[in-house]
């Protein structure tokens, strides 16, 4: 008698940093398996490509229904797929960041709803709440770190049936993997509790949004100019960075929406509502976090383009101004458009300051970038077309609709 059949998905993160999946048996993964590469696009299946989904150094997720591991899909020519953003994180971060190699912290939240499309408790920030969405964190926590992921953290967060996770320190790809893979965990929770987990960047009108706060942490030699610099780079490719960290049309409701919401290329220290803050530890370690990204944008597009737009500052000795520490409250950047530049207020217009940013597009792969304005352009026309707003609610398990 033949022992219990093993199961495990090969996967590979698609444009809009979702993975797609082949399943195959755990007596049978090979290292290299063939894959249809047109998926990588996010579904739009025009022409296929066969590939191959090269495994041999893949992030893992354990799960109750085997194990995930996420490749890289290469061309026939055996060199990574243009158009696999893994691949492009860890060429940006070879080719920018070669000596020091970024390291960072996520975190990231999300919303639980139950199967009426209301949240799964009234709780708020940091209140010690039991139920449905504590659990799936947990479930969603453990999974990860049996799967060799360092989970720092997971706290209820501001709104109704928000949760969030701190993942890290880890360096850029991997943070990238565990980010995509926290996703995946979370949702594979939220499906066995009858709920859904809604990564959008603002799913209640009136509610906060969800963040991916990215933080990079520094290394103890790392002098204050350099810090200076890094941040003035942040600042510098701030609107063009939009697209590639808030790549929604959902995004742009949490962005401008208060205190805690950036609006303007600023920085501070304490100040939660700056774009940039440059942060101190307990412990006395410091880190750069930037808070323009959301859960629904790649993590491995976001990362990239925080690697370069803070190399670009470094190498330039970019000046980012004073910090700015007023009351979030009582602080209104958009009345001070002399002094900062206001992050773009919709998809269109970032992606605009995407294209005018010579720095963030030449260097990322031509392909890679036309398809993520093309995307991105289809988003925002499908938006305004279609009457109604598809990031409100989670109508549909669907979690490409529900996000985007």
């Amino acid at each position: 008698m033949t022992g219990q059949r093993t199961w495990m998905r090969a996967c590979f993160v698609d444009l809009f940093g979702e993975l797609r999946s082949v399943t195959v048996s755990g007596v049978e993964v090979t290292s290299h398996l063939v894959v249809d590469a047109s998926a990588i696009e996010g579904g739009i299946r025009v022409l296929e490509s066969d590939c191959s989904l090269d495994l041999t150094a893949a992030a893992r997720l354990v799960g109750p229904e085997g194990e995930r591991l996420v490749g890289i899909v290469r061309s026939p020519d055996g060199v990574p797929s243009p158009l696999d953003t893994r691949a492009a994180l860890a060429r940006i971060s070879a080719e920018l960041d070669p000596e020091t190699r970024w390291r960072g912290i996520a975190e990231l939240e999300w919303y639980c709803f139950d199967e009426h499309g209301d949240p799964v408790d009234e709780a708020g920030y940091f209140d010690d709440v039991v139920g449905i969405g504590g659990a799936i964190a947990r479930a969603a926590y453990a999974r990860l770190s049996d799967s060799g992921i360092p989970v720092l953290a997971s706290h209820h967060e501001a709104g109704p049936g928000q949760w969030e996770l701190d993942l890290g320190p880890l360096d850029a790809c991997a943070l990238a993997d565990a980010v995509v893979l926290a996703r995946a965990a979370v949702r594979d929770a939220a499906v066995e509790f009858g709920a859904t987990a809604s990564f959008a960047a603002r799913p209640l009108p009136g509610q906060p949004g969800s963040g991916l706060h990215l933080h990079e942490v520094l290394a103890p030699e790392v002098t204050e100019s350099l810090i200076r610099a890094r941040v003035g780079g942040l600042l510098d490719h701030a609107p063009g960075l939009c697209a590639l960290a808030a790549p929604t049309v959902g995004s742009y409701r949490r962005l401008h929406a208060g205190p805690e919401a950036p609006s303007a290329a600023l920085w501070a220290h304490e100040h939660r509502g700056a774009l940039v803050r440059v942060a101190t530890a307990v412990d006395g370690t410091r880190s750069i976090e930037y808070r323009g990204a959301d859960p629904s944008a790649n993590p491995c597009i976001a990362i990239a383009g925080i690697i370069v737009a803070a190399a670009h500052g470094a190498q330039e000795g970019s000046d980012p101004g004073e910090a700015m520490d007023e009351d979030p409250e009582g602080f209104d950047p958009l009345a001070r458009t002399a002094a900062f530049t206001p992050l773009p207020r919709s998809l269109d217009e970032a992606v605009d300051a995407l294209l005018a940013d010579d720095v963030l597009v030449d260097a990322f792969d031509d392909r890679l970038i036309h398809r993520i304005v093309d995307a991105e352009r289809a988003l925002a026309r499908r938006a305004l077309a279609g009457g109604r707003d598809p990031d409100v609610r989670p109508g549909s398990m669907s979690t490409r609709v529900i996000d985007r």
